[in-house]
């Protein structure tokens, strides 16, 4: 191994790492890999969803064993508009994507491939390290704070999002969730996920109620703020949920578990996919690495090829294989920073839903598909943006807001729901 213990380290124990681990021993399961989490338990309290087409071919060997629930189709409650969108939907809960990491890290034997030889080790080629916090990250070593240090040939950071006050990104919106999963007494009325039901109070930006139903009698119901602010309260979560299930009908029903999470969805340009390395050039993974969908906030899809890309090569031409990827995905970056603007700058958030709602009246399915894998068009994205802007906003802020961005960080005016931005930053606002 050339004095190198292991070929790859991962830090942090996310989605990210886990998805590299599965492409890993697809391609490579001979390597030695190192995953290293601070928590007593990897994968955390998720529940993460994509769409099986955002799977590339490459990827779907090692993706589709890691899916727990698919459904074929889902809904969308936008204002008045009710349509269901023939795009097949899957979610992984952490609990069952922890176990099939920590599997497919136990699998990992250090059999050449080609030769069918074994290498002599005197340590597993897959280990999991849990309850260690990584205090030092370089380019080919990490130092734990028990002042252990391990070397490979190749460290990815992928340590998530930081917290909002030490985000990479100076200007930005964000989204922000508390969930429920409920069991019921009787059955959920609805046959599949509802990926947006405006049907509550609009308050705190645009909001909405999200639903998976793993069972007719088990089901996720999350509400949903695409917000300026990072504040959430979780008993105010609670009663729009209660209320919102009342509303459907369900009365009698108990609280089995509760997740929450703030996602950042930048309006600036920077930090877009690979434009950024952490720690002494040590490569970043996952939301650290800028490889989530800016616009939507799903991270499966950039995630996943990010995987893919490194897994497909060795850890020495890694780097710049995700240059690679990081230089085709930035076109798409931007555009999807250019909405974010749209949404969270220029447009109030009593009209917010009309962005919502045009998105899913105007696309076909294969573009809808195409947007959410981060690998839409330029014809997708003519097709996103012109026609009838949102209410109040004028086709030439609207048209100007693609090319400028605000010269100063975002402001959120106390007890205010909508970002304040000065005529210097965008003259004639006029929303």
């Amino acid at each position: 191994m050339n004095s190198f213990e292991f070929d790859y380290i991962l830090v942090g124990g996310g989605l990210q790492s886990g998805l590299l681990v599965l492409a890993l021993y697809h391609h490579q399961p001979s390597a030695r890999v190192l995953l290293v989490e601070r928590q007593d338990a990897i994968a955390g309290n998720h529940t993460w969803s994509f769409h099986p087409r955002d799977v590339s071919t490459s990827a779907a060997a090692w993706v589709s064993p890691a899916v727990e629930y698919r459904w074929p189709s889902y809904q969308v409650r936008i204002h008045g508009l009710e349509k269901q969108i023939g795009l097949s939907y899957a979610s992984i809960s952490s609990t069952y994507f922890a176990e099939i990491v920590a599997k497919t890290l136990a699998r990992f034997t250090g059999e050449n491939r080609v030769t069918g030889e074994n290498r002599e080790s005197s340590q597993p080629f897959g280990v999991l390290l849990t309850g260690s916090e990584v205090t030092q990250v370089h380019r080919n070593e990490i130092t734990t704070a028990n002042g252990q240090s391990y070397r490979g040939r190749l460290v990815i950071d992928c340590r998530g999002a930081k917290p909002a006050n030490q985000s990479h990104f100076s200007q930005t919106g964000y989204q922000k969730f508390w969930g429920f999963e409920i069991e019921l007494q009787s059955d959920w009325p609805f046959d599949g996920p509802i990926v947006m039901d405006d049907r509550i109070e609009q308050c705190d930006g645009f909001r909405f109620i999200y639903s998976l139903p793993f069972t007719r009698r088990r089901v996720l119901v999350e509400d949903t703020r695409f917000s300026n602010n990072t504040a959430i309260d979780r008993n105010d979560c609670l009663q729009k949920v209660g209320n919102y299930l009342s509303s459907c009908g369900v009365n009698a029903w108990s609280i089995v578990r509760e997740e929450h999470g703030l996602l950042p969805m930048p309006i600036s340009g920077e930090h877009k996919p690979g434009s950024e390395s952490l720690a002494d050039e040590a490569m970043a993974g996952g939301y650290a690495g800028g490889w989530f969908h800016a616009a939507t906030g799903y991270s499966f899809p950039l995630a996943m090829d990010f995987a893919e890309t490194v897994a497909s090569t060795t850890p020495e031409r890694a780097a710049a294989a995700v240059t690679t990827l990081a230089v085709s995905n930035r076109t798409r970056s931007q555009f999807s920073r250019f909405l974010n603007r749209l949404l969270f700058c220029l447009v109030k958030p009593p009209k917010r839903y009309q962005i919502f709602r045009r998105f899913y009246q105007v696309l076909s399915t294969d573009s809808i598909a195409r947007f959410y894998s981060h690998r839409f068009t330029a014809r997708d994205a003519f097709r996103i943006v012109v026609g009838l802007p949102p209410a109040g906003l004028q086709p030439i802020v609207f048209a100007r807001s693609l090319f400028r961005q605000p010269k100063r960080t975002i402001a959120t005016v106390a007890n205010s729901n909508f970002t304040q931005i000065s005529k210097s930053d965008y003259e004639e606002i006029g929303v």
